[in-house]
């Protein structure tokens, strides 16, 4: 560690009651590299640290001063059951820093070893899910979605054993907040109504603060609910808009903060399977991509019902209306920016569920359709050409595409006609097995390549467009749905 810490780091969370959270050790990760590094995130934090004291907090072996790690108690719903005996098994929260704005950020360390809510698990990560989560949160947050994201990924020789024997990561997570629905879960099911308020009024002190002008507390605790439920309709619009499949919406994996949360088997979609699946353990398909909005409602019902001892029934009515009036208002306008709609129309949302249906029922790729559509009323003459081939030469098709001109000639009667751009540089799961692949031997460029490119989707560089490997395309029928399971 350098001889002057240039960054100050505390830990809020014991100022809760004990029983909130066990110290923890963590499991030292032995003959530990630094793989990568997220400079960007670094930067955006102000955290100024050495490579070496990088290495040793995600390695588990030494933390600076201000840092506690512990392992939090919650509970939650797991497919749609009561689970109570949850907590961190796989990682520890580290504490906090503030960034050059003031705002606090979680650092949670991931798998870091065993403690005391691991169950049966030995708390550890493996190579291959350490990496998909680095990704991720690059990728959602490059798209406007908000996610946590990970600061630095370490790895080892030591075995881990899964399906079979991987190699053994840890990474650091940083989140607003660590704090899940089922925490709230957890104390409504105890009935302390004291602990409940305290840990709302840790929320709002750390995530929420502009709420602390609500001096009555009934006002204050109904407003912070309001406000995640509203939170997580935005997140979950912005999911569907980018075609984004969580894959394990338990309440325990859902932030209040509006984040995306635990990443497990999640996966962009490929082509346009409304019902589409990422999760093979998931059998009912409760977690689909056409779940999800109806997934995030019930979520928001079980959270409102654990803050029913503190806010009357009219706000938990309340919070459930700002969740759904968020999810329709954000959809159609972010979908709408898909097709070209400035302005979107209540009646438009007809006509986006009809497009959904022809690419489901045409098996077309999500996400190049909406990038070889933005260019339909342009100039671009080959993308034009590309568009027509690229959907099917049917009558379903020739009616959809007539819609679609006499809507977007209503707009242009109203406003200047403008450009919109759609991302193509998506993280598909066949592109982060490449990535992993190649980490597993011994390549680490791919991954430092792919952390710059997922940053900017809009505009892939000229490294990515030389490769030989067309990343931008449609997958092929080989590297199309992978689904993957939860374990790490």
């Amino acid at each position: 560690m350098s001889e002057t810490q240039q960054t100050e780091f505390t830990q809020s969370y014991t100022n809760l009651p004990n029983d909130f959270y066990s110290l923890v050790k963590p499991e030292k990760m032995h003959g530990a590299e630094l793989l990568h590094e997220n400079q960007n995130l670094l930067d955006e934090l102000g955290i100024d640290l050495s490579q070496e004291t990088i290495l040793a907090m995600t390695s588990g072996s030494h933390f600076p001063e201000g840092l506690t790690p512990l392992a939090q108690k919650y509970t939650g719903h797991q497919f749609g059951y009561y689970n109570p005996d949850l907590g961190d098994g796989r990682g520890v929260l580290l504490g906090q820093v503030k960034d050059k704005i003031g705002q606090s950020w979680d650092l949670h360390l991931k798998g870091c070893g065993r403690t005391p809510y691991s169950r049966r698990g030995d708390g550890r990560a493996v190579l291959r899910s350490a990496v998909r989560e680095y990704l991720i949160g690059e990728a959602l947050d490059a798209l406007g979605v908000p996610s946590t994201r990970c600061l630095s990924l370490c790895a080892s020789s030591e075995p881990v054993m899964r399906e079979q024997v991987e190699s053994r990561a840890t990474y650091i997570r940083v989140a607003k907040t660590h704090i899940r629905f089922g925490h709230f879960e957890w104390l409504a099911q105890k009935g302390n109504i004291d602990d409940q308020k305290q840990l709302a009024d840790y929320v709002i002190d750390t995530v929420y603060p502009e709420l602390k002008t609500h001096v009555d507390e009934e006002t204050r605790y109904a407003e912070l609910l309001k406000t995640i439920t509203t939170k997580t309709g935005q997140l979950i619009a912005g999911w569907q808009t980018v075609g984004f499949c969580h894959g394990v919406m338990n309440t325990d994996n859902m932030s209040v903060a509006g984040e995306t949360f635990d990443f497990g088997p999640y996966a962009f979609l490929d082509d346009c399977q409304i019902h589409y699946i990422c999760n093979h353990s998931d059998t009912e398909g409760r977690y689909a991509y056409s779940q999800q909005p109806n997934i995030g409602l019930w979520n928001c019902q079980v959270l409102a019902q654990a803050f029913s001892q503190l806010v009357p029934a009219q706000a938990i009515e309340e919070s459930i209306d700002a969740y759904i009036n968020t999810f329709n208002q954000q959809y159609l306008l972010k979908m709408g920016y898909k097709f070209g709609l400035t302005n979107p129309q209540t009646e438009d949302k007809h006509f986006i569920a009809d497009t959904l249906l022809l690419l489901d029922k045409s098996q077309l790729d999500f996400h190049y359709f909406f990038h070889l559509l933005s260019f339909l009323n342009t100039e671009n003459g080959s993308k034009q050409e590309e568009f027509k081939r690229f959907i099917l030469d049917s009558k379903e098709w020739h009616i959809w595409l007539e819609n679609y001109h006499k809507r977007i000639a209503e707009q242009e009667k109203q406003e200047t006609k403008k450009t919109h751009e759609i991302p193509v540089v998506i993280l598909r799961n066949y592109i982060a097995q490449d990535i992993i692949q190649d980490l597993e031997s011994g390549d680490k460029s791919s991954l430092e390549n792919w952390m710059n490119w997922l940053r900017n989707p809009n505009e892939p560089s000229e490294h990515l467009l030389r490769l030989n490997k067309d990343y931008l395309k449609p997958p092929t029928m080989c590297q199309k749905g992978l689904a993957l399971s939860c374990s790490s």
